[in-house]
């Protein structure tokens, strides 16, 4: 069976390793060591990649089209399970936020790789960084404009409460940038130490009801030859979506406002 859900001490076993990995790719090794602080800043300033380093970021900047979909006035955008490198250097690109904040449970580690996007712009105050688990987030339900997560479910520890959460956090007529690797329906559940980077595994059928709150503006379901990992991906959805208005309670004052306060206060992101 597929899984959703895996106990603490599963949890903090793959959030070792993930910081392990990228602690190691960040300090590099032998001649890599001495000579990449003087190399790096060259490749960054070109744009290039391996100077601000990437986790498949580019490939999935490339499968939403360049996040053409967003405006140029983004408003208030979180990118949940952000990572070391980000997703939101890339939607930040020719475009401008009212607030940006970068949201891992690794995040206090990620802000000390030096020369890194992440690090870079906390060091300069341009994005706030929080480092609680999606499932324990300290924000206001409704209080973003665009949210931000991609291939971060198999990373978590309760991955329908993951998914709830993030979609709680997008206001009314607000975007969700939805991405995420997916596995058959029928894959066998194996040993939990299979792949110790990845606890959770998740079908299309386990995200398609969270997304059903929101206008598709943007999607493609990816066949598993078009996906990072054919050998082992059902495929990939790539997904974006305006968030649909509650319903209205006829017994609340607000019911009879138009547009309702939330809907007031945001700024205009039609695609």
């Amino acid at each position: 069976m597929r899984r959703l859900r895996v106990d603490d001490e599963r949890w903090r076993r793959a959030q070792e390793a993930e910081l392990a990995l990228w602690q190691a790719w960040s300090a590099g090794s032998g001649w890599r060591r001495r000579v990449w602080p003087l190399v790096r800043p060259l490749l960054a300033a070109v744009g290039s990649d391996r100077g601000t380093g990437d986790d498949w970021n580019r490939w999935w900047a490339e499968q939403f089209d360049g996040y053409s979909f967003l405006g140029n006035e983004l408003g208030e955008i979180i990118e949940l399970g952000c990572g070391p490198f980000t997703n939101v250097r890339h939607i930040l690109r020719g475009r401008t936020a009212s607030r940006v904040v970068c949201s891992d449970p690794l995040a206090r580690h990620y802000v000390q790789f030096r020369g890194r996007w992440l690090a870079d712009a906390h060091r300069k105050g341009r994005v706030v960084v929080d480092d609680h688990p999606l499932e324990e987030l300290p924000f206001l339900p409704e209080s973003f404009d665009v949210v931000v997560i991609i291939n971060v479910l198999d990373h978590v520890r309760d991955a329908p409460l993951a998914l709830r959460n993030a979609v709680g956090l997008v206001r009314p007529g607000g975007i969700l940038v939805f991405g995420q690797d997916l596995v058959p329906p029928s894959v066998a559940e194996t040993s939990p130490d299979d792949d110790v980077y990845h606890p959770i595994r998740l079908a299309q059928t386990d995200v398609e009801p969270a997304l059903a709150e929101f206008q598709p503006i943007f999607r493609k379901d990816l066949p598993p030859s078009a996906s990072r990992a054919p050998d082992t991906h059902a495929g990939t959805l790539i997904f974006a979506g305006s968030k649909l208005p509650r319903p209205a309670d006829p017994r609340s004052p607000e019911a009879h406002d138009s547009p309702s306060r939330l809907s007031a206060r945001r700024p205009d992101l039609g695609p």
